[in-house]
């Protein structure tokens, strides 16, 4: 049997500018998400560690101190890594990132293993032979996929377990519209007689339904996803994969569970709040954001209205329900004064038609909120 932890698109590297405040923490954590899974991976007495693809954030602007970083942590494992070039890490043979990865590999003992080519990687893991069939990227985008060599080789079902490897999107699970990522489908993955495919460039984990605590058998293809949520626009734990294949006869048994690899989560929450009560805002925020751990980020979109006090104290009232959080992001532009009798009459006369109005529409308060800004525009 075989024992491979596998993870991918780690994007280290990842500048953080939009977070100017914490972005040292954030890109700590991408060090330290990846640290701990290869000590699971040990724990685990996992035979192989395998990088999908996009390892680093860029080709050029990661600084040689990151790379030693990445390059020590891997060299923790004690069985054989495996490094796949993804579309924002690609190699071609020119790219600074990969020269300083050489070179750091250089300095010390390591079993790592950077794939430059289009050929089987053969390794001998206790009594079984892997062979490893790899699609790397030589380009950040592409309108076809690197399986062609695949697909022209001789895979020997009975030389041991062959694991197809490869960078690109995933049709149906990946956002592709022009299919500029080096998009396969899952058919054509299929379609090529290796016991497992292991992918990576979707952030997110596929299949999505694995356990931490137990094994889920009857997949052939995987998508670790990042290992550490990357932005607000990937709703992911951060993951890494385990799976056991053991061969028999030709048959090959696959068994997986997913291992719960990030730290920081990213958070977009939309908030309506009703004026039921005095503390109606701060009621709400809480109740959004009580299960979320204080190492978030959040982005709020707040909308609906509320009394006069919380109104004028909203900001505070941020900070106090938010200010645990890493950083938070608030739109409030739909969020207004409750609207009630006192306030029209403070500000328009009593018996004027505008008052009149609006306090007929006091029963209706969506209508009567719109009939207000409406008032202050024309005032404007």
């Amino acid at each position: 049997m075989v024992k491979i932890f596998v993870t991918g698109d780690n994007h280290i590297g990842k500048k953080y500018n939009r977070y100017p405040e914490v972005k040292e923490i954030l890109i700590q954590s991408r060090f330290d998400s990846l640290k701990n899974m290869v000590i699971k991976a040990e724990e685990e007495s996992c035979d192989l560690f395998i990088i999908t693809g996009d390892l680093f954030d860029s080709i050029n602007s990661i600084k040689v101190s990151d790379v030693k970083r990445v390059v020590d942590i891997l060299s923790m494992f004690t069985g054989n890594v495996i490094v796949l070039p993804g579309n924002h890490d690609y190699y071609t043979g020119d790219e600074k990132v990969w020269d300083n990865f050489k070179k750091c590999l250089l300095s010390i003992d390591n079993n790592i293993t950077l794939i430059t080519e289009f050929k089987t990687y053969k390794f001998e893991v206790g009594e079984d032979n892997v062979v490893f069939y790899p699609a790397f990227c030589q380009s950040k985008h592409s309108k076809k996929n690197n399986l062609d060599w695949i697909k022209h080789s001789k895979i020997n079902e009975y030389d041991g377990i062959n694991i197809g490897i490869a960078h690109g999107a995933l049709k149906g699970v990946t956002p592709d519209i022009n299919e500029d990522y080096f998009l396969m489908s899952e058919s054509e993955l299929s379609g090529i007689p290796v016991d497992i495919w292991l992918l990576g460039h979707t952030h997110i984990p596929y299949p999505n339904d694995l356990k931490e605590d137990e094994d889920t058998k009857g997949y052939k293809v995987f998508n670790p996803g990042t290992h550490e949520q990357t932005d607000l626009s990937n709703n992911t734990e951060g993951n890494g994969f385990i799976i056991s294949i053991e061969k028999n006869n030709n048959i090959s048994k696959v068994l997986a569970r997913k291992f719960i690899s990030g730290h920081v989560r990213y958070y977009n929450i939309n908030l309506k709040v009703n004026p039921d009560s005095d503390n109606a805002l701060s009621k709400a925020l809480y109740e959004v954001t009580n299960i979320i751990d204080d190492y978030s980020i959040i982005r709020i979109i707040i909308s609906g209205s509320v009394k006069h006090e919380e109104y004028i104290n909203k900001e505070e009232i941020y900070r106090e329900c938010l200010g645990r959080f890493l950083t938070y992001e608030k739109e409030d532009t739909e969020l207004s004064e409750e609207i009630t009798v006192d306030k029209i009459r403070n500000e328009f006369a009593e018996t004027s038609f505008t008052a009149k109005f609006m306090e007929g529409l006091i029963t209706n308060p969506t209508e009567l909120q719109m009939a207000y800004q409406l008032i202050q525009k024309c005032k404007e």
